[in-house]
């Protein structure tokens, strides 16, 4: 068990002996959602991440994911690689209705792919004239999934564009009935059937009882909008909710509460200082080693950060694979903050701290660096993050400056390679494939990193077709990139469920699944 999953659960059982209060009925339970005004409930489009949470209570994939993060089937009965994993074979299980009453097919599968397709506006080149943000929430499933057709009722057939065990993770997106794709709030296979909306109001749920699992035990579920994060804790403070959904930092006032839960909610958000190779005081030798670019990775306390900038609210991150997931390869789980093994670096390198607290080499002064930042809407918790980081790096004698941009200014200097250090965000999708920002042709690989070894990891991870194999090979990808630091990984961005009664015994609470196992929770 991780150290973060023990924690949890010894407050779980902490709470628990000191009378903390089970869920006052299994007859209903409310919460406290953000949204917009615009709000539209068509699951394929919708962008708004805690409604997103309480779809999902509606709606089933063909997999779904467990508490280890690992793939397991749903609407699947069956599943086999085929022709050296270039294609799937899905067998759908036969005990599965829609909401509406209709039998679940192959056909429906097929339906629901088409209209991610159209949305996505790729072509065959996987070229899209349509902004990112409008492609819906799946559009990624198509970099796994080349074509898609129905052998029959129950038999999907899908040519991949990458083989292998990884496709499992793009096979997560909610089924809908072929008669409904385009419709708002389409009827789902999921524990909860849909039971109206009000407009900046709320959304209602209830159970399920023909749901070919069980019945769900909790019967009604009102989620409440509010439209801002202080808000959605306002609400709950006032206790009109049971539970609140936030990403807000100001939520980790209820940590250590004996009076509710507060669970950290993890997020696909990495947070990751990019150190550009390119840039001359970081071009690596004839061995691929550059000393400065080391050192700066033992300056940077991680910790430090998430206390005094996240509030808490984040977890250290190693690798681009989170720890405690059964990918994680824990031997790669080290704390390398080290400011005098930093110093030491700095020295070897030739850059001498002098007494003006600067460092030289050749009587030439080091270069003080450029931190490029840019900020979420609303937030400056960034910009802070760099200006810490700058504070850090000044203690090695490290001179560096943070320059605040707009995010397109900033993903254009990255493009280019005009920069020399960045602080920014890494959205993972579902499928945990780092090859996007580690290939050498991977699409976000901006500190211009090039290793032979890695792309024949990243090539042959996309070929497992065993969970094993799969397994095996992004533990050799984490102990190479631990090896040559691509770029330096800081922390990956929590939410919170907060909640003022038991109500999941989920271990891994997620973001987009974020009440996941209400439906199996008994008082």
């Amino acid at each position: 068990m991780s150290i973060n999953r023990l924690c949890t659960a010894l407050v779980l059982l902490l709470l628990l002996a000191l009378g903390a209060p089970a869920l006052a009925s299994t007859t209903s339970l409310t919460c406290a959602v953000m949204a917009t005004d615009d709000l539209r409930l068509r699951p394929l489009e919708l962008n708004q991440r805690d409604v997103v949470s309480v779809l999902d209570l509606v709606y089933e994939g063909l997999f779904t994911l467990d508490d280890n993060y690992q793939p397991q089937p749903e609407l699947a009965y069956s599943y086999e690689f085929i022709n050296d994993g270039r294609r799937i074979s899905i067998t759908l299980r036969d005990d599965v209705t829609f909401h509406n009453g209709e039998k679940l097919t192959a056909y429906d599968v097929v339906a629901t792919l088409d209209a991610m397709y159209a949305l996505s506006g790729f072509d065959e080149d996987l070229k899209s004239d349509v902004d990112t943000a409008d492609r819906g929430l799946y559009y990624a499933t198509f970099y796994s999934i080349k074509s898609w057709e129905a052998t029959d009722e129950r038999t999907l057939l899908l040519t991949l564009r990458r083989a292998g065990y990884g496709t499992l993770y793009a096979l997560t997106f909610p089924i809908l009935p072929a008669s409904q794709t385009g419709n708002d709030m389409p009827a789902g296979t999921g524990p909860y059937r849909y039971d109206g909306y009000e407009a900046g109001s709320a959304i209602w749920l209830t159970a399920n009882t023909s749901w070919w699992k069980r019945t769900p035990q909790v019967r009604n579920i009102r989620a409440s909008i509010y439209s801002s994060a202080d808000r959605v804790l306002t609400a709950f403070d006032l206790q009109d909710v049971d539970v609140a959904l936030t990403r807000s930092i100001n939520a980790s006032r209820y940590s250590g509460s004996l009076n509710s839960y507060s669970l950290s909610a993890r997020t696909r958000q990495l947070e990751v200082l990019l150190v550009n190779r390119s840039y001359s005081l970081f071009k690596s030798d004839d061995n691929g080693e550059n000393l400065v670019r080391r050192a700066i990775s033992y300056a940077i306390n991680r910790s430090e950060l998430i206390s005094s900038v996240y509030q808490g609210m984040a977890s250290v991150a190693y690798t681009p694979i989170p720890a405690g997931t059964w990918l994680s390869n824990e031997s790669t789980i080290n704390d390398i903050y080290d400011p005098l093994m930093a110093a030491s670096l700095l020295d070897s390198a030739g850059y001498k701290l002098a007494d003006d607290g600067k460092r030289y080499k050749d009587g030439k002064e080091m270069d003080t660096l450029r931190i490029l930042v840019y900020d979420e809407p609303g937030s400056t918790v960034r910009t802070n993050a760099a200006n810490k980081i700058v504070e850090q790096l000044s203690a090695v004698g490290i001179s560096a400056y943070v320059a605040t941009w707009s995010r397109a200014a900033v993903l254009e200097k990255l493009i280019s390679g005009n920069y020399s250090l960045a602080l920014c965000a890494f959205n993972f999708d579902v499928c945990p494939d780092p090859g996007f920002t580690i290939a050498s042709t991977g699409a976000c690989n901006y500190t211009r990193y090039r290793s032979d070894e890695m792309n024949s990891l990243i090539t042959t991870l996309r070929k497992c077709v065993s969970a094993d194999d799969y397994r095996s090979t992004m533990s050799s990808i984490q102990l190479q990139f631990v090896q040559d630091l691509p770029y330096l990984p800081l922390y990956w961005r929590s939410g919170s469920l907060l909640s003022r009664s038991a109500f999941t015994d989920a271990r891994d609470i997620r973001e987009l699944e974020m009440l996941r196992g209400v439906e199996s929770w008994t008082d």
